[in-house]
């Protein structure tokens, strides 16, 4: 017969291994995706909160997917861009808002680009990309608004 132990061992070893894998892709994810670059430069002070704009499920930064796991809130300072707390390595950023600039695409999944000044740049569907230009707009941070057809 097994040993009373080895359920519980086994229990336990996996949630080790699970959580250092996760925690290696997430890692690996934020560094090929621009995250923490963008993290040095636009860390966002702890406890900030905006006004919740739509996020969209379609969302890139570059190679990578943050398809319903990224979330863009408005402040007066900037965007506010969040990714879930499942997802270490992914500080919430705050980029001011004469740091980014958008540009409309006819991309299938796609409605437009957002490129952060020493950044990444996200591809955002529809609702996001609405919501970030209203924003924007609304902030007075029509600096960095470009539109390219």
């Amino acid at each position: 017969s097994a040993p009373w132990y080895l359920v519980p061992a086994i229990v336990v070893g996996f949630v080790v291994m699970f959580s250092t894998i996760w925690s290696g892709v997430s890692g690996l994810l934020a560094l090929t995706s621009g995250w923490r670059s963008m993290a040095e430069r636009y860390a966002a002070p702890e406890g900030l909160q905006g006004a919740p704009l739509a996020s969209g499920h379609a969302v890139r930064l570059g190679v990578a997917s943050y398809r319903g796991v990224m979330s863009f809130e408005a402040a007066p300072q900037g965007l506010v861009v969040r990714v879930m707390r499942l997802f270490p390595f992914h500080p919430t950023l705050l980029i001011p808002w004469d740091a980014l600039s958008l540009a409309r695409t006819s991309g299938f999944f796609t409605a437009g680009t957002m490129s952060v000044r020493n950044g990444a740049t996200f591809s955002l569907n529809g609702d996001a990309y609405a919501s970030i230009e209203r924003a924007m707009s609304d902030s007075g941070g029509t600096v960095g608004l470009r539109r390219s057809q």
